[in-house]
C-alpha cells in the first residue's frame, strides 16, 4: 500500500524493512512457506526454555520476532503465489 506524502504529492512506500540477508523471491510456494512458519514454529516452541523471572532475554526476544517476522513474510509470500 503506498502512502501519501504530506510534504508533496510524491507517493513513497510504506514502512517495510529491507532484509538484511539479501532479497528473498518474489513469491513462493505453499509447501515452502509452511515448512518455514513450521520451522519459526519449532523455534518459537524452543524459546520457552529461555524463559527466566524477567521473562525472556534481550537476544531471545530479538530472536523470537525474527522468526515471527520471518514465518509472517514466507505466508505472505505463499498467498501472494496462490492469485
Amino acid at each position: 500500500m503506498m502512502s501519501r506524502n504530506p510534504f508533496g504529492d510524491a507517493p513513497f512506500p510504506g514502512t517495510s524493512r529491507p532484509n538484511p540477508f539479501g532479497e528473498e523471491p518474489a513469491t513462493m510456494a505453499p509447501g515452502e512457506a509452511a515448512r518455514r512458519m513450521e520451522q519459526a514454529a519449532r523455534k518459537i516452541r524452543g524459546l520457552r526454555s529461555q524463559l527466566g523471572s524477567e521473562g525472556l532475554t534481550l537476544h531471545g526476544t530479538r530472536e523470537l520476532i525474527d522468526e515471527v517476522a520471518a514465518a509472517l513474510e514466507a505466508g505472505a509470500r505463499a498467498l501472494r503465489g496462490l492469485e
